[in-house]
């Protein structure tokens, strides 16, 4: 039968792990089998040598993706004022049909782009996500 201990308990034998005290000793300090300290040593290892790596990466997507949201935001913010500014037909009339579409075009295609890259940055992130 397999016995539980204490997430505090795997913790603290992780952490001494880390710091270098050794299998033998941990055991005896802590009333453990030394195949379940040195299977935690395996992990404590594992992610010392993944770990960091993984969470660097991860907290620098988090940042992009933020900074995609903001952006996002800020263009469909920019959109609906010049959607309200477009809806003055005394402003409207002033100006000229290319220059209009060139406006309300490439800020459209630039809200879709950035929702795309970001629907695609999630689906990449979890693949349980659909496209």
């Amino acid at each position: 039968m397999t016995r539980e201990y204490t997430p505090e308990v795997k913790a603290a034998v992780m952490a001494a792990l880390l710091a270098g005290q050794s299998v033998s000793s941990l055991a005896k300090e802590y009333d453990l089998p030394k195949g379940t300290v040195s299977g935690w040593r395996r992990q404590a290892e594992t992610v010392a040598a993944n770990g960091v790596a993984t969470v660097a990466t991860q907290k620098k997507q988090d940042q992009i993706n933020d900074l995609i949201l903001d952006l996002i935001i800020s263009q469909l913010k920019s959109q609906i004022a010049m959607s309200d500014h477009s809806g003055d037909k005394k402003w409207l009339f002033t100006q000229e049909a290319s220059a209009l579409a060139m406006l309300l075009g490439v800020g459209n295609d630039k809200v879709f782009r950035l929702l795309q890259a970001l629907n695609n940055e999630r689906s990449e992130s979890d693949p349980s996500q659909t496209k």
